[in-house]
């Protein structure tokens, strides 16, 4: 099932990524790291208050 990390910033700005490709916090550069295989995408934790992963749009849990 396709999936898709949600990121809530402090300013209220929403923001999704792919995520079906996997991701991680890596906590040395304070980054959520989407991909595991190149290329990857690096979202900076700063100013994020929130983060979730869901289904993309149109797509139902079972």
């Amino acid at each position: 099932m396709p999936v898709q990390l949600r990121v809530e910033y402090a300013d209220h700005q929403r923001r999704y990524f792919p995520a079906e490709r996997g991701w991680r916090i890596d906590a040395a550069s304070r980054c959520i790291v989407i991909g595991r295989d190149l290329p990857r995408t690096y979202v900076p934790l700063d100013g994020v208050t929130d983060f979730t992963i869901e289904p993309t749009e149109g797509e139902h849990r079972p």
